[in-house]
């Protein structure tokens, strides 16, 4: 080898540094923490981050934790920071979504899919209005209603809101082998 490249790895058995260990500790703490909570690997670029958190994901998915992987770069090409965070938090929602198809024996169900299609739609057409530099946003043309007035609530708030209610509904859905949801951001 000539030179040392600064690529992440994604499985335990490519581990020659031993972080393991670093790995153990912090996945016996996300699952046995109370959720939400929001944990930051900090460090200069090429510190292994992103490894840290390949190697959580793998043992995660041993564990029937449902995962969420998403790269901020790629919604933040070509996009004003306005945009990006829409764009993000879709993508972690339809990457949940993929994650958990793939192991075939959870459906997510009819409500659960329609909350995250609203949810979608309604981050689309967010990230539309940004785009089109409009002032403000319109929570009308977001597609979300409801009885209570929503006009009045943030659009963040019902973001958040829809979130948390469509990872209950995934979490308590019938034939469902997971009972935690774990979101990676690598940026």
């Amino acid at each position: 080898m000539n030179s040392i490249t600064d690529k992440p790895i994604s499985s335990i058995s490519d581990d020659l540094l031993n972080i393991k260990t670093y790995s153990n500790a912090l996945s016996n703490f996300i699952i046995n923490s109370d959720t939400p909570i929001t944990i930051g690997l900090q460090g200069e670029w090429g510190t292994g981050k992103t490894s840290l958190m390949g190697i959580l994901l793998e043992e995660f998915d041993k564990k029937n934790i449902a995962t969420s992987w998403v790269n901020t770069w790629e919604y933040s090409l070509f996009t004003g920071t306005n945009e990006t965070t829409p764009k993000i938090l879709k993508g972690m929602l339809e990457k949940l979504e993929d994650s958990c198809k793939l192991t075939g024996n959870w459906d997510i169900g009819d409500e659960a899919s329609q909350r995250l299609k609203k949810v979608g739609n309604f981050l689309g057409n967010l990230a539309n209005q940004v785009v089109e530099n409009k002032t403000g946003i319109n929570l009308k043309d977001t597609g979300i209603n409801d009885s209570q007035n929503s006009y009045r609530a943030t659009e963040i708030s019902l973001i958040k809101s829809e979130i948390t209610s469509i990872i209950q509904k995934l979490i308590d859905s019938s034939g469902n082998p997971y009972k935690k949801v774990v979101f990676f951001v690598d940026d």
